[in-house]
């Protein structure tokens, strides 16, 4: 009988069935998920995709906003207009890693992740601190990003990047640690649109302005101080 719940026919079941469930919850906000992605306990916003194998857990996705193949996103809030791409990990379990003598959730969690047994009372230490990824972000492949961090609106994280610590609004980061490798834009420029958030903008005035995104001098001139 275990062998049956185990089995791949009932795992595809289960995805069919969720896939079911959450698109038809969604249908106006065109939620699609792709085959055997996996998505529990989360937040949808419009035009949302989740490809195949991916799996969400705790997490948001704005407007707009998709989330590649085999990607893992645990406990996330990501913005609008956001692109994440294939393989990526963010917002994993935290363990500690000072003070505690032992890194191993046996001795602070009553998750009972060690094949069920728990020996603490109650959970001594947050296993999954809140992770943001801001509007109109770009995450390359094969990207790790620390728990509880946050990226600012804009910013681009290169491939193969691990993301250890905050990220700013709009500056361009990658490496091992990740590091700041330049900003996408002149200061100035940064500030205007953090101040003008056209991300906040209703479909309509996206589809009337698109012809502004190519080029972020037309954008401010055409918009600046309105």
């Amino acid at each position: 009988m275990a062998a049956l719940f185990s089995s791949p026919f009932t795992y595809w079941l289960k995805w069919l069935f969720t896939k079911w469930k959450l698109e038809s919850k969604y249908r106006k906000q065109h939620l699609h998920l792709e085959y055997m992605a996996e998505v529990k306990d989360c937040k949808f916003g419009y035009y949302n995709t989740v490809y195949k194998f991916a799996r969400l857990r705790n997490s948001e996705l704005g407007d707009y906003s998709y989330v590649a193949r085999n990607s893992q996103i645990y406990n996330t809030k990501v913005g609008k207009f956001t692109c994440i791409g294939p393989n990526v990990s963010a917002g994993m379990g935290a363990h500690p890693s000072e003070g505690y003598v032992s890194t191993h959730p046996l001795f602070y969690s009553t998750l009972g992740q060690a094949g069920g047994l728990v020996i603490v009372e109650k959970n001594l230490f947050d296993e999954f601190p809140h992770t943001e990824i801001g509007n109109d972000v770009w995450i390359g492949n094969n990207t790790i990003i620390k728990y509880g961090i946050k990226i600012g609106d804009g910013a681009i994280i290169g491939s193969g990047a691990m993301v250890t610590k905050d990220v700013e609004p709009y500056s361009i980061v990658g490496g091992v640690p990740a590091k700041i490798i330049k900003y996408r834009f002149s200061q100035d420029q940064i500030e205007f649109l953090l101040n003008f958030k056209w991300w906040e903008k209703d479909l309509e005035w996206l589809k009337k302005n698109k012809h502004l995104f190519q080029n972020i001098g037309e954008f401010e001139k055409e918009f600046f101080k309105r």
